[in-house]
């Protein structure tokens, strides 16, 4: 994780090699005036024009990144800039006094993790944090523990109270306080300052808040997402029911006016209830069933032609028709070639 740091160090121990440059330097807090020693590494190849040759005795603003050795900071240099020494009265150059070099303190960038929740301590919020680290002092990468603390007052900072317990990772900035150890643990206490956090990365134990469904304006949809939330558990038992009395929707009623040519009891029956669907008829006023009921009359007539006796029909037929509005020309039926019946048809023929 980044783990960089910036300060103005006075160089008071140097040691060479072909590859590198360490050795030790000293910066010295402004509040307190106390010196503070740290270690440093600079590889030879990384020179440049911002990271500059230095020896002992050179003040500089050193920059690079940095790790934790039990209470030991250490930093591998990455910039370096040697800042211009005191001149004497006689313009000899003046070595500098560590107790009048420019006060600063470390400040520090880190990425990190919260690991235990949010803590208040008088006006200070707390949470200690930690964050894997790999530098050229070690082989592997090795977890810092860090404390970083906060002003209860500082507005811009009060959002991220919330956010420690459900997101990964944090970006923090601000001043190194003190390096310390506790319960076997060694803490780098920061000062933060700037404190920001990557919305992309929950935190493992986060769990996301279930949100209810909108309900859609559509009529349709809002049915539907009632239906399926509510089904019906009990199906309606009312149902279209058909009266069997109602002529024109029982086909079996139909059927028996079928009449079989060889059935003279079949025969007058169908005369029977012909007789009746044409009284009935007359009481509705249906014009279209008048029209179908002649046409079933006429029929009946051809197919009685060879079976009963003509005269006797023909004027049965007539007395019946007498009281009735629908009166046929039996004599206009009888000669008739629209006959469906199979005997008239041989009469015809011959």
């Amino acid at each position: 994780m980044t783990s960089t740091l910036t300060v103005i160090g006075l160089v008071a121990h140097v040691k060479s090699s072909e590859r590198t440059v360490h050795g030790e330097a000293m910066y010295r807090e402004k509040i307190t005036g106390q010196n503070h020693r740290f270690l440093f590494k600079q590889f030879v190849n990384a020179r440049h024009e911002y990271n500059e040759a230095f020896r002992e005795g050179d003040l500089v603003l050193f920059g690079g990144k940095f790790t934790i050795d039990e209470q030991k900071l250490m930093l591998v240099v990455e910039m370096a800039c040697v800042m211009e020494p005191k001149m004497g009265p006689n313009g000899e150059h003046l070595k500098w006094d560590p107790t009048q070099i420019p006060s600063t303190k470390p400040f520090i960038n880190i990425s990190t993790s919260a690991e235990e929740p949010l803590t208040t301590y008088e006006n200070m919020n707390f949470v200690k944090t930690r964050s894997l680290v790999y530098s050229p002092f070690h082989s592997s990468a090795r977890n810092i523990n860090f404390e970083l603390g906060y002003s209860k007052d500082a507005k811009w900072l009060e959002s991220i109270n919330d956010k420690w317990s459900d997101y990964a990772n944090f970006f923090v900035g601000g001043f190194l306080e003190a390096i310390y150890t506790a319960n076997s643990k060694t803490y780098a206490q920061v000062d933060a300052e700037m404190i920001d956090y990557d919305a992309r990365f929950r935190h493992p134990n986060y769990q996301f808040p279930i949100s209810s469904p909108k309900k859609s304006a559509n009529a349709f949809a809002m049915r539907r997402n009632e239906l399926i939330s509510n089904p019906i558990s009990n199906p309606r038992t009312d149902s279209i029911i058909i009266d069997d009395n109602t002529q024109e929707l029982n086909p079996n009623k139909k059927k028996s006016i079928i009449i079989d040519d060889d059935d003279e009891s079949a025969t007058q029956s169908a005369v029977d209830n012909e007789e009746f669907m044409s009284n009935n008829k007359k009481l509705k006023g249906s014009q279209r069933t008048t029209l179908s009921k002649k046409r079933q009359l006429s029929d009946l007539c051809n197919d009685l032609d060879d079976d009963l006796n003509l005269n006797d029909s023909d004027d049965d037929a007539a007395n019946n028709l007498d009281d009735s509005p629908f009166k046929l020309d039996v004599n206009k039926v009888r000669g008739g070639k629209g006959s469906r019946g199979r005997r008239g048809r041989k009469s015809n023929k011959k």
